[in-house]
């Protein structure tokens, strides 16, 4: 027997106790459904609510997060005094893994929070296959005007090629990793922006020699050789290799992905990538390129808006690009898309409180939030807004955006075993611990076994 319980098999087991993964209110007629006809309960603008309270689960601070961070809190607080019946108590983490793993929990536990945030695809699967997230598409039909305002950037919160139809969560941001630069250690150094990974990795020699960091890595953060690992994979075998890899047409350990894994020991190897890798986290990192301690940093589009409290910014001597290609049918094919998403949780909850949760859902993707949102922190988001921002690295990005062909998310967003996010990216640590490729692949396959 192997020793692994999935989430989903946890979680159809306390569904199966419980009877259902809603529940009416504590008072016969005291949910807000049962206040309108059944052709109106999606029409939750017109719906009253006395005394509810929903929880709200964010993994929000850190680098360009801190600004987000705050605002929300702020805009959380403007909510809960509009004495509309509904409060919101918030739960944030601010470490991506530190929040999976709670928030995997709770859901097993059956103490889900109403509202959370997360990045969709398979790392919320085993949640949708159980019967615990709110389909919204009756939602977003019931009021276009909503669902008007978002992007066509639906991907997190579909799931249709796993066989579940509907839209189970509203994505938020959107994004493209990009190849941020000092312009001036550039031209010091006499080199041109690299627009293939060969001309990348002939700068990276060339700083590496004068003694300047081509890159400063905080690998403590293990989603940044992830995301490495997904946007290498993606410019050299194009937008498929996602379908690919979770369909084990290619294997982890294929000499495919050996090749991927084997560019990133190479530049661990030779120093590119910066020193004390597991010591350093994405904070760190990111604190060092904006002090002018490295010529590159490989990041999404959001590090545009914290990268404008810099005086290398200010100055105008930074810059960004499309990350270098590799196989050049695939040079506009990219890490992007819908960075993140709202979800609503039915498990445990009363009609009341899911109809609260879709008000404070719609209250997040207003244009009066988003529109804050932007000018406390500039980024790209999957929401429409008309807000103009004044960030000339976020206009480069959103002409890049404009002429990329295709776009995918973290790889193992597309694969139907939850844990593979994970098991990826404690395999590609190992890179930065001395590991061969071929240990790492190893690694993620025999890991993959054991689930099975």
């Amino acid at each position: 027997m192997k020793r692994f319980l999935s989430v989903a098999v946890s979680l159809s087991l306390l569904l199966t106790m419980t009877g259902c993964a809603g529940k009416e209110g504590a008072k016969s007629g005291d949910s807000a459904q049962s206040k309108v006809s059944d052709t109106d309960k999606y029409n939750v603008d017109d719906m009253t609510f006395e005394d509810v309270t929903i929880r709200v689960a964010t993994k929000m601070g850190g680098g360009a997060e801190d600004a987000n961070s705050a605002y929300y809190e702020s805009m959380v607080k403007k909510f809960n005094e509009m004495d509309n019946g509904i409060t919101v108590e918030m739960t944030n983490i601010t470490t991506e893994q530190d929040y999976i793993d709670k928030l995997s929990t709770d859901f097993a536990a059956g103490d889900a929070p109403n509202v959370f945030y997360d990045f969709g695809g398979s790392r919320d699967l085993d949640y949708v296959a159980a019967g615990a997230i709110l389909d919204l598409e009756p939602y977003l039909e019931a009021d276009p005007q909503w669902r008007d305002r978002f992007l066509d950037y639906w991907e997190p919160g579909t799931y249709s090629s796993y066989g579940y139809d509907g839209i189970y969560a509203v994505p938020w941001s959107c994004y493209q990793v990009v190849l941020y630069y000092n312009k001036e250690i550039l031209e010091a150094n006499k080199l041109e922006v690299p627009t293939t990974f060969d001309e990348l990795m002939d700068a990276c020699e060339t700083l590496k020699s004068n003694g300047i960091a081509p890159f400063q890595v905080g690998e403590k953060s293990d989603f940044r050789f992830g995301h490495l690992h997904t946007v290498l994979s993606l410019k050299k075998y194009g937008p498929d290799v996602a379908e690919q890899l979770a369909k084990r047409e290619m294997a982890y350990d294929s000499k495919e992905q050996i090749e991927i894994y084997s560019m990133i020991k190479e530049m661990v190897d030779k120093g590119y990538l910066g020193d004390n890798l597991l010591n350093m986290d994405m904070d760190q990192e990111d604190a060092k390129f904006k002090a002018g301690e490295a010529a590159f940093h490989y990041d999404g589009s959001w590090f545009a808006g914290t990268a404008a409290d810099s005086d290398i910014f200010k100055e105008g001597k930074m810059g960004v690009a499309r990350f270098p290609a590799i196989t050049q049918e695939y040079a506009n094919v990219d890490m992007g898309g819908a960075a993140d998403a709202f979800f609503i949780s039915t498990l445990g909850a009363t009609d009341e409180e899911i109809a609260a949760s879709v008000v404070f859902l719609k209250y997040l993707t207003s244009e009066e939030y988003v529109d804050g949102l932007l000018e406390a922190n500039a980024n790209t988001m999957a929401i429409k807004s008309n807000y103009e921002v004044d960030n000339y690295l976020l206009n480069d990005i959103n002409t890049i955006l404009s002429e990329t062909e295709a776009c995918k998310s973290d790889l193992q967003n597309y694969d139907t075993a939850s844990h593979m996010i994970t098991t990826v990216r404690a395999a590609l640590q190992g890179l930065a611990m001395g590991n061969s490729p071929e240990e790492v692949g190893k690694q993620i396959v025999d890991t993959i076994a054991e689930y099975e």
